[in-house]
């Protein structure tokens, strides 16, 4: 109010009511924002150096391409080691494995996944993106015969690799098809290089998930950098659920796919 000067004066009073209502709209502020998330309170907890379990922004943005590889790969295998896989040693009690572990003489035990470093084999789709827990829980078992040109496959297709309920997917059996008719296409073409240039299949029954499916593929006809390849998927009693006929081809182009005759010659030996 004005004095008799006209200035203006506060009284205490008007003063400790300002003060208050300033009080309490921080009060009222602070509340809104804690609630809505906008500000948080620091605790013990958060005041730790983030640096323990490797969040620290800063810290992150600095590692190397190599140093980040690495802690991704020890965060996956992690995981892994958690997963209760299914073990191969379920797949060799099948009888299409027990048929060509009796006879040795004409069949060998070789790889799925291609020798490869891990950053390489997790970005690949099969090995990387299949492999897992409900899907392909356990790396499939290969026998090759002795001719180089058929092969026998058992696997297990998990519950996550369905279309309609219950029903591995047409897709999945087509990407399996097109990996698997490949190896009788790898070891016999030039530089063991294999190219997909066509694929067709014939579904014949549901394949019903969560069992175990023995792929069966052999070279058909072969002439020159051209391989044709057939093969069917079965269930673990024999009956037939699916077919496949693929063409590869072996490009003229050498510097288009690396050679992999050192990697063929190195499971041979590996796995005489």
């Amino acid at each position: 109010m004005l004095n008799s000067k006209g200035k203006y004066v506060f009284s205490r009073s008007m003063l400790a009511v300002w003060a208050g209502g300033y009080i309490l709209v921080g009060i009222s502020s602070t509340l809104v924002a804690v609630s809505q998330g906008w500000l948080r309170f620091a605790n013990d907890a958060d005041e730790k150096p983030a640096v323990e379990d490797g969040s620290n922004d800063t810290e992150s943005s600095e590692m190397t391409d190599a140093e980040m590889h690495k802690l991704l790969e020890g965060q996956v295998d992690a995981i892994d080691a958690k997963l209760p896989r299914m073990t191969d040693a379920e797949l060799l009690q099948s009888t299409a494995a027990r048929e060509c572990l009796d006879n040795p003489d004409e069949w060998k035990r070789v790889p799925f996944f291609w020798p490869r470093s891990d950053i390489k084999r997790k970005s690949a789709f099969v090995p990387g993106t299949m492999y897992a827990e409900n899907k392909l829980s356990v790396e499939p078992v290969v026998f090759m015969n002795r001719d180089r040109k058929q092969f026998v496959v058992i696997t297990h297709i998990g519950k996550e690799m369905c279309g309609h309920d219950d029903i591995v997917h047409g897709g999945v059996q087509a990407t399996l098809f097109d990996e698997i008719t490949a190896r009788p296409a790898f070891w016999n073409l030039p530089r063991n290089v294999a190219l997909t240039a066509s694929l067709k299949i014939a579904y014949h029954k549901p394949a019903i998930a969560d069992q175990i499916f023995v792929f069966r593929t052999h070279l058909a006809k072969m002439e020159g950098r051209k391989a044709e390849i057939a093969a069917q998927l079965e269930d673990s009693q024999g009956n037939l659920l699916s077919e496949a006929e693929a063409l590869y081809i072996s490009p003229k182009n050498a510097t288009l796919v690396q050679d992999q005759t050192s990697q063929v010659e190195k499971i041979e030996n590996v796995f005489p």
